[in-house]
């Protein structure tokens, strides 16, 4: 796979479809940050266009330095790659972490944004995030990697969810604690998250953006997409009643046909760029 160095740190990305005709689509992934969890929306989003994934900094085939993590540095990786591949413009569909990524990406480039969709994500810390996150980083931390990530997953899916797919559910849990990078790294990008705050700028997001949740979200609750849809300027607000904190996974037909009918509606005029 390509390898982009940002900021001195390497990324690795793919394409999919790289002779797509339409404005291309960059997936985004949360704080786990490895491209593997978009499968279930690789079909639908490269159909007719590029589609550009790549594993955050510290995760995956990425770099994994120390202190070197911030959310605002991850939408710079983000832009890296765009230079890389002289991509003036893309969709971006970001969860959690990387719909963190996304507001720092409508802020801080704006002529890069064509669309932006929000999920699962957040505006900036509050008491239960920040007693979430630093109870997950000190279990990481004192108890490791599969006392976290088996902890985790009870959160980042519904119930339901849990349970009619245990057995799939624990497979991925594994292949994640055999490839988890050093705990210290992540407990890094645990810092970075909580420390995220774009509250007072995302006014000044100009770009179309959707935000989605579902209702049964306990990773980041429904009242900080409400909170987002209420700040960004024109933001659409999609809750979907169930689905918890990976509703792409969870509900994958209803989300890629929510994200890319929005894509579609904000799609530029014929000829007037944005391609690859």
């Amino acid at each position: 796979m390509p390898v982009v160095r940002s900021g001195g740190v390497d990324i690795d990305y793919e394409v999919v479809n790289p002779g797509g005709k339409g404005v291309p689509v960059f997936l985004i992934t949360g704080l786990g940050g490895v491209r593997g969890v978009w499968g279930l929306q690789l079909e639908d989003f490269s159909r007719n266009r590029p589609l550009v994934l790549h594993d955050h900094r510290g995760t995956g085939k990425s770099a994994k330095p120390r202190g070197a993590y911030s959310v605002r540095l991850m939408a710079q990786d983000v832009a890296a790659i765009m230079d890389a591949l002289k991509m003036p413009k893309a969709h971006f569909v970001g969860s959690s972490t990387g719909g963190a990524i996304n507001q720092v990406l409508c802020i801080d480039h704006p002529g890069r944004v064509q669309t932006a969709s929000i999920v699962s994500s957040w505006p900036r810390s509050d008491a239960f995030f920040l007693r979430q996150f630093t109870m997950r980083k000190r279990v990481l931390l004192e108890m490791g990697w599969e006392a976290y990530t088996r902890l985790s997953a009870v959160t980042l899916h519904s119930p339901r969810y849990f349970t009619d797919h245990f057995g799939e559910i624990e497979k991925k849990e594994n292949e994640q604690i055999r490839n988890a990078p050093p705990a210290e790294v992540m407990a890094e990008r645990i810092d970075c998250i909580i420390a995220h705050d774009e509250w007072d700028r995302l006014g000044r997001i100009r770009a179309p953006v959707l935000v989605l949740v579902a209702r049964d979200d306990v990773t980041t609750p429904p009242y900080y997409s409400e909170q987002l849809a209420r700040l960004i300027p024109g933001a659409q607000l999609r809750v979907f009643e169930d689905g918890g904190h990976f509703v792409y996974i969870a509900r994958p037909k209803e989300f890629n046909a929510t994200v890319l009918d929005f894509i579609r509606r904000n799609e530029p005029p014929l000829g007037a760029g944005g391609g690859s």
